[in-house]
Formats: structure tokens, C-alpha cells, sequence
């Protein structure tokens, strides 16, 4: 069997069991009912007596309640739903919501885990594209979606930055399409140096609309467009790909800005860029992560918030996991975290403790941030980032039930996601509803294939390109 045989997932096949490490310890069988034949494909899911957590204003939070998906859609949200025939999920002990959404991942980079500890050596790797091969980029990105849906990530947009052909962009698409995720493409407005066509362009829609299965996007990234700025934007418009971004440097020509249009990173964020973003009504990426690992700073959450700025154009990104994993507790932890640090702008511990401040950005805002507002980024807030009715059914479970947490009645759930969640948290995760992991496993994956394809894949790459052995004394 070839690689591409191997790597490709089954959506019928046999359920893979993630090794000791990955698994959650105390978790429960949160399918009690499902069997692992008929999990993955249940065209009817009930989530019964979960703790609910719609993200949707209008519907609010359920202590207890159930989630009817049919054919893929959420049909109902209520304290007690009558499904007969349904797959169900026992849920109790668990929080159900939305999937989280990410909105700037450099997916076929993350495979260079442990080469690079900051900003200098990860940029000095970037030549290394010259020497992937298509099935390198179908590894890398498999790679980096399977860690979002294991995670709880089931919305990711792949920044494509490193395809150099028409044959690396397909081999990402598949790549994407084949783990079942939902996600954007970002297709570089460049492809071996010439600008990206629009007969290449069609290409790659046309691969989508019959390759896709409803949940994959095409948007365009601008970085290096240069004098052919405008020139991209038109053709990336006329094709209403979404979104369109590169790293900041469109804001220097703001009359080509539209809300379709992207801000990433921003941690030097002026007053003038907010005024901008608001009146040109830009999603804004912030990079958790990796900001502050390569001493870059911290979110500007603050000030784009005080700046009036409003959540629904406010999005977190996992940007690179070759240097960060994909987590995005602890991604919404630091967002929180930032905003405290800049509001109080003080670092005495008692005098904040005297002031006892009013913080301006919430728990609940910032899981508004990780759901609701990365889908109205990426322009799918009419699909997913809520749990209303008529939205597609991308959910997850996340259990109470680990030493981390505590399933108590009287605590606040949102302060517990994010203060204490960790990916192993993670029970269930359902995309179009379709079921992606349960009880604690990926479904139909074979973690130490992929791990193995991965490792591989990274040697081959650094052999092709003649790079010397690693300096392990850093």
C-alpha cells in the first residue's frame, strides 16, 4: 500500500485508539450507546444532558440539556429533545459548544517541530519549501489537522504561503478534505513566483465544489503582492474568495480594505490601524501563541476593545505549531491574561487587588473569540460558531470529570473551559455531523502512522535540503 493509501482516512473504516498519553485518564464512555461501526456516519445524533453552552445570545446557557443534530444540521437545542432512532451521545459531565475556530495557521510548516526556538531560526527554515514535495504538504497539513480536531479545533484556515505549485496546493486541499475538518484555504496570490491565475484559481474551486463535501473555502494571501496588490484583490474579489490577508502590510493602501480582508498579529496596533479596522470592518487574527514566544508581545486585545472594536471581528489563531501546539485554552488563557495585563498596566499585585477592576473582556467573551467570532472572520458566521438551530452541527463535548476540572453544579462553566481546559479535556468532536473523535480517540486514525509519516517526511526534507544536525544544546 502507498503512502497516500495509507495516510488516507477510511470514514468507514475501523476506529483507531489514540496511544496512553493522548487519552483522557478519568474520562468516561461518553458513547454509550454508539457503536464503532455506525459512530462516524449517524445521519441523527442526540448529545443528551450535557452542560450546554450555545454561544448564541438568544438561546443561552442549558445546565442540562440535549443537542439534535440531523443531517448535519443542529436541529434543536432544548433542556429534553425526543429523538427516536438517534445515535446518543451520553454527554452528562461534559460542556457542549461550539467548535473552536481557527482563523491563520501555517499548516505546512508543522512538521518542523523542534528545529526552530524563535522567530530567526523558524524564518531561516522558510527555504525549506524549495524542497518539499506534494505528498510533503499533504503529510504536514494531515498532520496539523488531525492535532486541530484532536484538540477541538473544528474550523482552521490553512495559510498556504508555502505551495509553490498548482500539485502542493491540491496536495493541502486533500490534505484537508481527507481528515473531514472544515477550513479555508488560503492560496498564495503567487505560485512559483508568477501571480496566481484565475484559470488556477477556478482550478482549485472547482476541486473544492467536487472534492470538498460542503466544508472547504478558497481565500488568498497577499504577502509579497507588491506592485500586483490591487491587481490581486480584484481577481480574489471577482471570485469571492474569503478571507483575503497577508502579514499587515494592506493597511498601507486602505482603499482595497473590506470586511472580507484579514489583520493579523498587531501587537504594535496604533490607534490610527484600529480606527481603520472599524471603519473598514476587518477581522483581526490574534496570535497567542506565538507572539509572545518569539518576544514580539502580548494580544492587543485591549486596546482594539477600548478602541470599540467589537468581538464578532475578533478571532485567535494557532499561527505556527512548529513552535506551538494547537490548544486553544491555553490560546484563550493568554488573550484573557493580555487584556488584564494592559487594563491594569500596573505591577502591583495589591494595588490591583485594592482597585478590584471591572475587567473589560470577560471568559464568556473571550470563548465568544475562540467560536463565534472566528466564524464571522472567516465568513462562515451564517454556518458554525454557535449552537443554533439551522447551523451546520460542529460541536464539541469537553469533559468536567479529569483532575483539572470539576463537574460541580455551582461553578461557572466558562471560567472553568478556560482557566483550567486542556486539549485532553476534548471527549467528542463533531464536524457537519459527522463524528471526528469520541472518547477521547480520533476516529478511523492511526496516531503512530501519522506521527511515524510525519517524522519521516521531516528527515526526508532536511536531507534534500543539506541541513546539518540539529544544535540539541539550546
Amino acid at each position: 500500500m502507498n503512502v497516500e493509501n495509507r495516510l488516507a482516512l477510511s470514514r468507514r473504516g475501523a476506529l483507531g485508539a489514540l496511544g496512553g498519553a493522548m487519552a483522557l485518564g478519568l474520562a468516561g464512555k461518553a458513547f454509550a450507546q454508539a457503536t464503532q461501526s455506525n459512530a462516524s456516519e449517524a445521519a441523527e445524533i442526540v448529545l443528551r444532558g450535557g452542560y450546554v453552552l450555545s454561544m448564541d445570545p438568544a438561546l443561552g446557557d442549558l445546565e442540562t440539556g440535549d443537542v439534535h443534530v440531523r443531517d448535519g444540521s443542529i436541529v434543536e437545542v432544548a433542556p429534553e429533545i425526543a429523538a427516536p432512532g438517534a445515535l446518543e451521545i451520553d454527554a452528562r459531565n461534559t460542556v457542549v459548544m461550539p467548535g473552536f475556530v481557527d482563523t491563520h495557521w501555517h499548516m505546512w510548516n508543522s512538521i518542523w517541530r523542534g528545529m526552530a526556538n524563535d522567530a530567526s531560526s523558524y524564518f531561516a527554515l522558510h527555504g525549506l519549501a524549495a524542497h518539499y514535495t506534494p505528498q510533503d504538504h499533504y503529510i504536514a497539513v494531515r498532520y496539523a489537522a488531525l492535532e486541530a480536531l484532536s484538540a477541538g479545533f473544528t474550523t482552521c484556515h490553512n495559510w498556504a504561503h508555502g505551495a509553490d505549485t498548482i500539485e502542493d496546493a491540491e496536495a493541502e486541499l486533500r490534505a484537508l478534505a481527507d481528515t473531514g475538518i472544515r477550513a479555508k484555504m488560503g492560496l498564495a496570490g503567487f505560485l512559483g513566483g508568477q501571480p496566481t491565475t484565475r484559470d488556477q484559481v477556478q482550478a482549485m474551486l472547482d476541486w473544492i465544489a467536487s472534492n470538498g463535501g460542503g466544508r472547504i473555502g478558497l481565500g488568498m494571501i497577499l504577502d509579497g503582492a507588491g506592485e500586483a496588490l490591487s491587481e490581486r484583490v480584484e481577481l480574489a474579489r471577482n471570485l469571492d474568495l474569503r478571507p483575503i490577508t497577508d502579514h499587515g502590510g494592506s493597511l498601507a493602501q486602505p482603499d482595497l480594505l473590506g470586511p472580507e480582508f484579514l489583520f493579523t498579529h498587531g501587537t504594535a496596533v496604533t490607534p490610527e490601524q484600529i480606527a481603520l479596522i472599524l471603519d473598514k470592518h476587518l477581522g483581526v487574527a490574534l496570535c497567542p501563541g506565538t507572539d509572545p514566544m518569539i518576544g514580539a508581545g502580548l494580544p492587543p486585545i485591549h486596546a482594539l476593545l477600548a478602541g470599540g472594536v467589537p468581538l464578532d471581528q475578533i478571532s485567535m489563531t494557532v499561527d505556527v505549531t512548529a513552535q506551538t501546539p494547537a490548544d486553544p485554552f491555553a490560546m484563550l488563557r493568554t488573550i484573557v491574561n493580555a487584556g488584564r495585563i494592559q487594563q491594569a498596566n500596573n505591577p502591583n499585585l495589591m494595588s490591583i487587588v485594592q482597585a478590584a477592576p471591572q475587567w473589560l473582556l470577560s471568559y464568556r467573551d473571550a470563548l465568544a473569540i475562540g467560536t463565534r467570532g472566528g466564524a464571522n472572520v472567516l465568513g462562515l458566521g451564517d454556518q458554525v460558531g454557535s449552537l443554533t438551530p439551522g447551523k451546520r452541527a460542529d460541536i464539541i463535548a469537553v469533559r468536567t470529570d479529569a483532575l483539572n476540572m470539576i463537574p460541580a453544579a455551582n461553578t461557572n462553566m466558562t471560567f472553568q473551559l478556560v482557566q483550567h481546559g486542556l486539549p485532553s479535556n476534548v471527549d467528542t468532536v463533531i464536524v457537519d455531523g459527522h463524528i471526528r473523535k469520541q472518547a477521547g480517540a480520533l476516529v478511523g486514525v492511526e496516531v503512530r502512522e501519522i506521527l511515524a509519516e510525519a517524522a519521516e517526511s521531516q528527515a526526508a526534507i532536511r536531507k534534500r535540503a543539506g541541513l546539518p544536525p540539529l544544535d540539541t544544546s539550546l
